[in-house]
This record gives C-alpha cells, sequence and structure tokens, in this order.
C-alpha cells in the first residue's frame, strides 16, 4: 500500500463495543505494526482487559459514549475517536486528544485518526 508504518510497538487500541467488522479491520492494519487492538463489550469489559491496563487510544460508539464514560472511567482522560452522527458530536467532550468521525465514515479514516492520536501521544 506504501504507507509507512506510523504506530509505535506496544501501544494497544480498545474499540468499546462497535461493530466486529471496526476490531477485525483495526487488527488487520495495526497488529502488523506492533500495536495491540481489543474489541470489549461494556457486560463483558473485564474479560478481555485488566481493570489497571490503560489503552492507548478508544474507539467509542457515539450512542456507547454514555455507558463508556460510566462503565470505565479511569480511561475518561484516554484520547479517543468517537464514531457517531453529526447532531450527537456537541455531547462529547472537545478537545485535542479526541476525535469525531460521522458515519457513514471510511476505514482508512479511522486509521488515520487512530495513528494521528498514537503519535500525538508519543510526542507529548
Amino acid at each position: 500500500m506504501g504507507r509507512t508504518p506510523k504506530v509505535v510497538n506496544g501501544q494497544h487500541v480498545v474499540v468499546f463495543d462497535g461493530l466486529n467488522e471496526t476490531e477485525a479491520v483495526l487488527k488487520a492494519v495495526l497488529e502488523p505494526q506492533g500495536c495491540r487492538v481489543n474489541r470489549i463489550r461494556q457486560h463483558h469489559s473485564d474479560s478481555l482487559i485488566s481493570r489497571n491496563e490503560v489503552p492507548s487510544i478508544v474507539v467509542v460508539y457515539d450512542d456507547d459514549a454514555e455507558n463508556f464514560t460510566t462503565s470505565q472511567p479511569d480511561w475518561n482522560e484516554v484520547p479517543r475517536v468517537i464514531i457517531g452522527s453529526v447532531s450527537k458530536t456537541s455531547t462529547a467532550q472537545h478537545n485535542q486528544s479526541t476525535r469525531f468521525l460521522v458515519q457513514p465514515f471510511q476505514y482508512a479514516e479511522l486509521i488515520d485518526s487512530i495513528e494521528s492520536l498514537l503519535n500525538q501521544s508519543e510526542t507529548t
């Protein structure tokens, strides 16, 4: 594809709820670059990830954002990509470590957003 790997080994991306396809695409692109990808569901959040482990980036669908903040309060400062509709993005916290994608989105947009946040976290 001609893409230069931008992800640093050992980083961890978590998809909170969301679609199976999102996890599969992110694993296919990011894991060969040394980044772990997991998907957790709010009802099974302790099955894949230790409560003490804080990910590098969280991908959360806007419909699940409220459940995310209540079920994983230690992750409120973690950079995130929020996928949702235009009308709902105003409910989310706006800062440099949050990216918004409007559905329908392209997976290339999601990967670029994640890589941008991962690189940002490595330089700060």
